[in-house]
């Protein structure tokens, strides 16, 4: 693995990771189980702080101070852009679920 590409549950801590020592009290994180373990933000049902986030729309305010979304935003994160070459499979993932939610909240703010 690349040492500097650390995983959301390595960064947090959260050890909701497939095989981590959370995973039978709080069950294993869908950011894992998707493989977006750099993308955790786009990714709704994500459990951060101890409570589940909810949608992309819900949670995307709380996202934007996490230092995991600071390091891999794709737009302004030090090393977002790594993840394209780095995980092609999570970055396409990535880029579909923010296509369809930014069409969803234009869309919302047009009608």
């Amino acid at each position: 693995m690349n040492e500097e590409l650390l995983n959301c549950w390595e960064i947090k801590k959260c050890q909701r990771q497939k095989g981590g020592k959370k995973v039978g009290e709080l069950g294993q994180c869908i950011a894992s189980k998707e493989g977006m373990g750099h993308s955790c933000w786009a990714v709704a049902g994500t459990l951060c702080g101890g409570k589940i986030q909810g949608t992309t729309a819900q949670k995307i305010r709380f996202c934007t101070s996490c230092e995991v979304y600071e390091i891999y935003n794709r737009s302004r994160g030090e090393l977002g852009k790594m993840i394209r070459t780095t995980y092609p499979k999570e970055d396409a993932k990535y880029y579909d679920i923010m296509m369809k939610f930014y069409n969803k909240e234009t869309l919302a703010g047009l009608i």
